[in-house]
């Protein structure tokens, strides 16, 4: 395989923000590719631009909101037909702004017991289970200290 034959992955960021035990999901447009599945909020990583930065930027241009970013939560190599995905989902922290939907069919907030009711993108399912065990081991933790 030469050089030009080797294609690099799409860099992209996904934001994890949960809220009272539920978890951001958005809709993508009917007309985009994967449209009409659920993902984790995000996007593209522009030449030049940090993760952080293209997180901020994502969430502002779709959704109207304001997010800091904490730390990884997961990383995500996943092959489509069409080609490779890199996402790096992020801890996020909704600061300010109201959710409008300017490049998203839809939104939800969403308990991990509720995960399987949404068709959800195959690349974000790592970012799904990763969710899954987290809160899984914090109800151990709570009912051992019961």
């Amino acid at each position: 395989m030469s050089l030009k034959q080797l294609k690099l992955p799409v860099a992209v960021c996904a934001a994890v923000i949960e809220k009272n035990g539920r978890y951001l999901l958005t809709k993508r447009p009917a007309d985009k590719k994967l449209g009409g599945f659920w993902e984790f909020p995000g996007g593209k990583i522009d030449p030049g631009e940090s993760p952080h930065a293209a997180l901020k930027r994502e969430l502002r241009e779709e959704l109207s909101i304001e997010i800091s970013v904490r730390s990884v939560l997961e990383t995500v190599y996943h092959h489509y037909e069409w080609g490779n995905v890199l996402i790096l989902a992020y801890l996020c922290r909704w600061e300010s702004g109201t959710i409008e939907h300017l490049e998203v069919a839809d939104h939800a907030w969403v308990g991990p017991q509720d995960f399987g009711a949404y068709d959800i993108l195959a690349a974000d399912q790592p970012i799904l289970e990763k969710i899954q065990q987290s809160n899984s081991k914090n109800r151990q933790r709570t009912l051992a200290d019961e």
